[in-house]
């Protein structure tokens, strides 16, 4: 096996080299001379070979130093179908989500009108409690269903949510309804002890959404993410 030695300069050098992708200079970089060692190291991931690769489609090949390997992120991250990004103002790798790069339903666009609907309290869904991002319809009423408005602006493609009874409510069925722009989409039914189940809803960028629950419990709906 072919083994190589070769020497690497600076910590962003490094930085670059783990991003694949460009570092840029900053106020208090320090500078070091490090000896890193090129074996040939192959990538695999779930059975398959991942050629590492930065983004500009070059090569770039993992090395050992100090007893530990080094992987490029990129090339980690998308193989394993998470987006990286380089944050170069807080010099930040993000794998996934970066902060603030998502927006949810009940903190974009909160609805302006509503019945039954609650954005403030935690709530468990198969033992799993959830709070932030996401909102429950339930309670009885005269003549109407719990339901929530929604004015989307016509901004986004799709919504994605994770939708199941409440603990303590999966005793009968329940049914979503979805309507956009005042006409009826689809219905989303949970049934009796159905575990909550992640969907993706076509919002066709439409102004309004309306999300209404039919039928008893009360429903919660976790971590509902707009998509554009």
């Amino acid at each position: 096996m072919k083994q190589k030695w070769t020497h690497r300069i600076g910590a962003l050098a490094l930085c670059g080299a783990l991003l694949g992708g460009t570092a840029a200079l900053a106020a208090g970089v320090t500078y070091k001379t490090i000896q890193v060692l090129y074996n040939d190291i192959s990538l695999v991931v779930d059975g398959v070979p991942v050629t590492p690769k930065d983004a500009n489609g070059v090569e770039v090949e993992p090395f050992v130093y100090n007893g530990t390997t080094y992987l490029p992120v990129r090339a980690v991250g998308e193989a394993i179908g998470k987006q990286v990004t380089w944050d170069g103002n807080t010099q930040t790798v993000y794998i996934g989500e970066a902060p603030g790069a998502a927006e949810y339903l009940p903190i974009v666009c909160p609805p302006y009108q509503k019945l039954g609907y609650s954005s403030d309290n935690t709530f468990s869904m198969d033992g799993i409690s959830y709070h932030a991002n996401s909102f429950t319809l339930g309670g009885s009423y005269f003549r109407n269903w719990p339901h929530a408005l929604f004015n989307l602006n016509g901004q986004y493609s799709a919504l994605e949510v994770t939708i199941g009874h409440l603990d303590g409510h999966a005793n009968q069925d329940s049914t979503v309804g979805i309507y956009l722009d005042g006409v009826y989409s689809q219905s989303i039914t949970l049934k009796p002890e159905e575990m909550a189940k992640t969907v993706t809803i076509p919002l066709e960028y439409a102004l309004q959404l309306k999300i209404e629950k039919e039928g008893g419990g009360d429903v919660g709906f976790a971590n509902a993410k707009l998509i554009r």
